[in-house]
Formats: C-alpha cells, structure tokens, sequence
C-alpha cells in the first residue's frame, strides 16, 4: 500500500480528461457525486479563475445512484450546455460510472440529438493515471472533430501531448514553437492549448491531418500519434527538447536526419559541478532533462524517475522516427514517496531536479533546481518563474548549476 506523508497522489484519470479538453471551448461533464468537479477547478485547474466554467459535476446524490435517475443528469447537461454556449460536450466516467454501469455513450447519443452540438463519451474510470486519461480524451477529441480532408501544410508540425498537468502554462511551450518555426516547420495545432489570436480554437483540430509531422511532448500524445499515421501516415517524434543540445537533437528527428545517440555533441562549454543527478516527474520532460544536463553541462550520470508510466516510450511502433530518451540502469517508474525519497538521499546523489514540494522529502545537502509539474502541485507553483524548453530551458538550468 502506497503510503503519503510529505506529497498528495498525483492527479487521476479525469482531472487528465479536464486538462487536455480545457481549452476548445467545450463542456467537460464529471459523472460523480456532488462536488465531484470541484476539486479539479479549485486546486488542479488554474485557468478555470478566465472565463466561464468548462469542467462541471454531475452532481448526483446518493438516491440518483440508487434509482439510476438518468432523465434528470440529461437535463442538467442539456440546459447547461445551451446555457453556456460551449462548441461540445464531453462526458467523462468516474469509479461511480464504473461502478453502476452507467451507459455514457448512450447518454452521448441522446444529448447530441437533443442539443445539435457534437457530444462525446470518453472511457475513464476515475483510477488511471493522469496521463492516460488525457491520452483517451484527445483521441477522442481527433475522432470527433478531425478533417480527413485537411489541406496539406508543407512542413506543417503538430504538438501532442501539450496538457497543462505536464508541460504547465503555455508560455513555457512558446520558446519550443518558436525553435520549431526558426527550425522550418509551421505550427498547425497544438493538443491541447488554443494558440494566441485563435478565434476558433477547433480549428488546429480539424487541420491537423494535414500537418507533415507530429512532436510528442509527453506521454498523453503517444496514443494519438500512433493513431494518426495509421489514420494519415503522419510519422512522429516523441521528446521534450531541453537545452540547446536537446533541441538540435530533436529537430534533426523531426527532420528524419539521425537519431539523438548517432549525433556528435560538442562538450560542454562550462560543465557542471556536480556528478550524479536525480530528475524525478513526467517521462518525456525527465529524459529531455537528462539529454541537457548529460549533453550541455556534462553531467556524467542522470537518473530519471518517471512518477507516470513511461514504458510506452520505448515501445517504438511503425511510424516513429525516434525518442530523445533511452532507458538507463538507474532509471525507475514510480510515484511512491518513499522509495522516490530514498533516491533523493542517496549520498552518491548531489543534484536533484524536481517540483518544488518534493523538496520535502531531501535530508540531504543535493543542490535541488525546481522544476514545477502540476500533476503533482497543481495551482502552488503555477506562477513560478522557470522554464525547461530548448534555449529558454538552458537559461534557466545555467541560472543555477553556474551561477549558484
């Protein structure tokens, strides 16, 4: 049995749903109890303070669950969806639905012929990790609102997996942007952030079968990229580029050139001090992480705890052009406190770079670099100053292993 003294669990399969459908002007509709949305609004959903509610509760009492009175949960979500004026809505199952049986997708049906707008059920149970109810969110998004039709767009590059429990606000996705248009690859859509002066934020949706080329950024992107090429051919790579190593690396696999391991890499400038690193979070950002502190400031052994599953990863299929990570002896998946705290306190261990409240957890005298994720301390940390992605990340990695 997990035990928690210093660290909350990590978000579940829903709050992922609510992450990664947020920003398309939609309805997120829990099935649970009363309350049941509230939590992910008041703690794990910072954006919900902007605008009108996306997320919202069925809000069922304990004799709707008895008496299954499913006529009333239609008209709730009916008139609220009409009230709101929202593009769609999406119904998200909960350990109650899973419970009792509910039959969300013919709840689906009957909200959609009774609104005329595009209604959709996605598959969570409430128990899943964070990420893979994102993941079942955005194919369910791309099944909805995809054009196969899309005009083709020369170099065009899709963003997958751009969830705000992973990668944080979107500013911190607009230096990669910006490395991939310098790079000669256009933006056609970002899953799941609406990008600055959209008017329709759908509309990157039903392009994105036209794009050359999908960037995974976390693991909640890995599903949908797989579906895609088998759907549009489109091959993908999966990395978060950090660094200014990390991002050669990566826009030589999105450009089919070689693989992060076949490319030279010039040595560090000014290395770091330190010898044995501990990056502990999401997989992908981890192991573009690892890819900067070993590559451009010459770290010589990082481990990376990935406190969400990170076997899909390395489970390259067809279409894949490559994965700036590589499984190393000293990496681990798990999001237990204690075992992940008795890796913080390994002697042989002097950096760690992790979100803040794991700084709970170091006896030690590591230096520790924070690094928010906000699966673990949603709205805490949301507002700190930091950043990961290519230059940008290297600037804020210098700050302090160089200048500490």
């Amino acid at each position: 049995m997990k035990e928690y003294h210093h660290l909350l669990p990590l978000a579940t399969g829903y709050f992922g749903v609510s992450s990664a459908l947020y920003d398309f002007d939609g309805l997120v509709v829990i099935y649970g109890p009363a309350g049941g949305a509230w939590h992910i609004n008041i703690e794990d959903e910072p954006r919900w303070y902007r605008g009108p509610a996306t997320v919202v509760g069925a809000g069922l009492l304990e004799m709707d669950v008895i008496l299954g009175n499913d006529a009333k949960f239609i008209d709730n979500i009916v008139q609220t969806a009409k009230g709101l004026e929202r593009r769609f809505v999406a119904l998200s199952g909960t350990p109650i639905s899973e419970i009792i049986g509910t039959d969300l997708k013919g709840f689906a049906r009957t909200i959609e012929a009774r609104t005329n707008m595009p209604v959709f059920m996605v598959p969570t149970a409430g128990s899943e990790p964070y990420a893979e109810g994102a993941s079942k969110a955005l194919l369910a998004l791309a099944d909805k609102f995809m054009d196969p039709d899309a005009p083709k767009v020369a170099n065009g590059i899709n963003v997958l997996g751009a969830i705000h429990l992973s990668t944080g606000k979107e500013v911190h996705i607009e230096p990669l942007l910006g490395a991939l248009r310098t790079g000669g690859f256009e933006p056609v859509a970002v899953f799941s952030a609406s990008r600055p002066g959209q008017a329709d934020p759908l509309s990157g949706v039903r392009r994105a079968p036209g794009a050359a080329v999908n960037a995974v950024v976390s693991t909640s992107g890995l599903a949908l990229a797989r579906r895609m090429f088998a759907d549009y051919g489109i091959p993908y790579a999966v990395g978060m580029p950090v660094g200014r190593a990390g991002r050669e690396a990566f826009l030589a696999l999105l450009r089919g050139e070689a693989s992060a391991s076949d490319r030279p890499v010039p040595a560090p400038d000014r290395p770091a001090p330190h010898r044995h690193a501990l990056v502990v979070g999401e997989p992908v950002l981890g192991h573009g992480l690892r890819h900067c502190l070993r590559h451009d400031f010459g770290v010589d052994r990082v481990d990376v705890v990935s406190v969400s599953p990170g076997d899909a990863l390395f489970r390259q299929g067809e279409g894949c052009l490559g994965v700036l990570a590589a499984r190393e002896a000293g990496d681990l998946d798990t999001d237990e406190e204690g075992r992940i705290a008795e890796l913080m306190n390994d002697p042989d261990v002097d950096l760690i770079v992790a979100d803040p409240c794991y700084r709970a957890l170091l006896r030690g005298r590591a230096a520790f670099v924070p690094l928010p994720h906000i699966a673990m301390s949603a709205r805490i940390h949301w507002d700190m100053a930091y950043e990961y992605a290519v230059d940008a990340g290297y600037d804020y990695l210098a700050g302090h292993l160089l200048h500490a």
